[in-house]
């Protein structure tokens, strides 16, 4: 089982801080606990990093080193290492807030219902997200109670509204989605940028009428992998293959949207994802979302390349990322990846950012 010895060889081989390390770990194998659910979200203080984290970790869905007491305590093969606080479970939620509730994610489409790509475990969470949402009077009230909650008054202070949800029967049903939520944000002082993660998108004719409907828009393709795509992914998603990710992300940025895509990282081997990386650089304005796959349920580990079950594979990932991207002007941002691979440092320099 990976231990302490092996991390502190590890810092010293690849020039990554243990702290950074641990919580790369802590994501690849998730955590015990004497609790009921299989995933859990909380904020995280390292005893070795005077910085809090925030988390979101599968429970019991794989053998792990790291340990979580009664008492909020994070052990690593018995020895404390962090404080965890305010510990929630992780449903399908309609929404929730980042960067410091600035930022807002909406999944005002049922995710709970989007079913096919086998290692996603959105759906094997408890569901909290029926509420019907499909109309502008349904969404407008649920909008309210999330600002009564918040002892918000308005949505002035988001930057980006989020639409991360199920997917929709045809690209026409989300444009008309994506108008509804616009609409709707602005009836409650929003009119910053709109934000779709998905592989619906694909048309110039729908780019044209978000360009000439929404303010500001980005787009962040879910390429997940890209390679063995028809094996391990819904049918509609796997047809939009890496050539094609390139062409969208392209005719994105020629409309004005920011653009990146989504990439889960243990699903091909590191010489895939380098090509693929290099392959979309120049198709890209934004950092990608590189993401550390988890076990929503302990069959995922059946998806997870052999030589990804090593905490190593991971470094040596973070390493070629670093080369790829190190120089570019847009970095990673620690609010916007709970699952990522860079937390105290990137590019061999100190990573400040907004955590939560």
């Amino acid at each position: 089982m990976f231990n302490m010895k092996e991390v502190e060889s590890l810092s010293k081989k690849y020039n990554i801080p243990q702290a950074d390390i641990l919580l790369i770990a802590l994501n690849r194998y998730g955590i015990r606990a004497n609790i009921d659910d299989n995933r859990i979200r909380f904020k995280i203080h390292l005893d070795i990093y005077d910085e809090i984290f925030y988390f979101a970790i599968c429970v019991n869905t794989c053998e792990t080193p790291f340990e979580m007491t009664d008492d909020l305590k994070l052990l690593f093969n018995g020895e404390k290492i962090a404080t965890i606080i305010d510990v929630e479970k992780d449903t399908c939620d309609s929404t929730y807030f980042r960067r410091n509730k600035t930022e807002l994610t909406l999944n005002s489409n049922m995710r709970s219902q989007c079913k096919g790509c086998k290692f996603c475990g959105t759906y094997n969470l408890d569901s909290a997200d029926m509420s019907d949402l499909s109309t502008p009077d349904k969404l407008e009230r649920y909008l309210e109670t999330i600002l009564k909650m918040n002892d918000m008054s308005d949505f002035e202070q988001v930057v980006r509204v989020t639409l991360c949800t199920g997917c929709f029967g045809s690209e026409r049903e989300l444009l008309d989605h994506l108008f509804m939520v616009n609409e709707s944000f602005k009836k409650y002082g929003f009119n910053k940028r709109i934000r779709y993660i998905g592989s619906q998108l694909r048309s110039d004719e729908a780019m044209k009428e978000i360009q000439e409907n929404i303010n500001a828009f980005s787009l962040s393709v879910t390429a997940e992998c890209f390679s063995n795509r028809t094996s391990i992914m819904r049918k509609e998603k796997a047809e939009l293959d890496i050539y094609k990710i390139k062409d969208l992300l392209e005719r994105a940025k020629t409309h004005g949207f920011s653009a990146n895509y989504l990439y889960i990282l243990g699903l091909e081997s590191l010489d895939e994802m380098e090509k693929g990386m290099i392959y979309l650089h120049d198709s890209i304005n934004r950092f990608p979302g590189v993401q550390i796959l988890q076990n929503f349920v302990k069959e995922h580990e059946e998806y997870r390349l052999q030589e990804a079950k090593d905490v190593e594979y991971y470094l040596m990932a973070r390493k070629r990322i670093e080369k790829i991207f190190g120089n570019d002007i847009y970095k990673p941002r620690s609010w916007e990846n709970y699952r990522g691979l860079f937390y105290t440092q990137y590019a061999d320099k100190e990573f400040h950012c907004i955590r939560i």
